[in-house]
């Protein structure tokens, strides 16, 4: 047989959900030696595989140099699309698993914010292996709204309005949110009596954007009265654990989820601050929680997202606050 024939052979036989995994690992871990580590291959198995899925699709994907490697603008979109695919090739393997066998198991691969991960569900973890030991679980803790795509995620949890309606989202609580501060910085500055007032003073505030941040307030008797103001970080961060540190340590007044300053109020090293005022409408009830899938309206997620929900929901009404209206 020839060598052009024994290629034509092999192109037709190419594995592209395999090669997509390759590429992806690579990018992740942003080069093929790492990659060769987490899959157990060598680098040049690797290199040769990517290559080829080149080929394929008539692209370049990587650039490569001797210290590193870079994504191309082809590399990003077949990226974007390969997670979809192979995103749903577990989601097909896992359902005929557990329709078979009636078990969760396979990948659950989540995103929550940082302190909803640290706080709420670290301490369920030993929980959730203990019930569900064939699930194998990729927790990702970002304060940034990753997308479930194009993350190749299950699921999501989420915190505050959702604004794409696209995205099939159940409503699991509602968090309450508070103005606290340590009494070491309350009694070197005074408390604010309301709002306005805390133009004069330090506010730690957590964004994930820097600059300004417009905190609004609600009066818990004369409830048609409400101020909104405009703060200026004397520290800013995206970190609600670090801004919450720092409030601790007497840097100034900052306005948080309950679950984040629940500890530290219990213990007496933060107060609630202007207690007539609350930062939200109290017929809210406070900050709504939401878990996110990747399924649409009319499919059911698979049971491995649906044990994990049902296991959250028992988190937070440990904690108070499921379901609050």
């Amino acid at each position: 047989m020839k060598r052009k024939d024994v290629l034509r052979i092999s192109r037709l036989g190419f594995d592209e959900l395999g090669a997509a995994e390759v590429f992806l690992q690579v990018v992740k871990v942003r080069g093929f030696t790492n990659a060769a580590r987490a899959l157990g291959k060598s680098t040049s198995s690797l290199s040769r595989t990517v290559a080829e899925l080149e080929r394929q699709v008539g692209a370049q994907l990587l650039t490569r140099t001797t210290r590193r490697i870079n994504v191309t603008e082809a590399g990003l979109l077949y990226a974007r699309h390969a997670e979809g695919l192979l995103a749903a090739r577990r989601s097909a393997r896992d359902a005929v698993a557990e329709l078979t066998g009636g078990v969760p198991r396979g990948r659950l691969r989540l995103t929550m914010p940082v302190s909803v991960g640290e706080r709420l569900l670290a301490p369920h973890l030993p929980e959730l292996r203990r019930r569900y030991p064939e699930l194998q679980l990729e927790i990702d803790l970002s304060d940034r709204n990753v997308g479930l795509v194009q993350g190749a995620f299950d699921l999501a949890i989420r915190v505050g309005r959702q604004s794409d309606s696209s995205l099939r989202a159940q409503l699991l609580g509602k968090v309450p949110v508070r103005l606290v501060a340590s009494r070491r910085y309350l009694e070197a500055h005074g408390e604010p009596a309301r709002p306005l007032d805390l133009r004069e003073h330090a506010c730690l505030t957590v964004s994930q954007l820097p600059g300004p941040v417009e905190w609004g307030f609600y009066h818990r008797q004369a409830r048609h009265r409400s101020e909104r103001v405009e703060v200026e970080g004397a520290i800013h961060t995206t970190s609600p654990l670090l801004a919450t540190q720092a409030a601790i340590d007497g840097l100034g007044i900052l306005r948080i989820n309950e679950w984040v300053a629940h500890a530290p109020l219990a213990r007496g090293a933060l107060v609630e601050v202007m207690t007539d005022w609350s930062c939200y409408r109290l017929a809210d009830g406070g900050q709504p929680v939401y878990v996110v899938f990747t399924q649409g309206a009319d499919t059911e997620p698979p049971l491995k997202s649906r044990v994990f929900v049902e296991l959250f929901k028992e988190i937070l009404a440990a904690e108070g606050l499921r379901r609050r209206r």
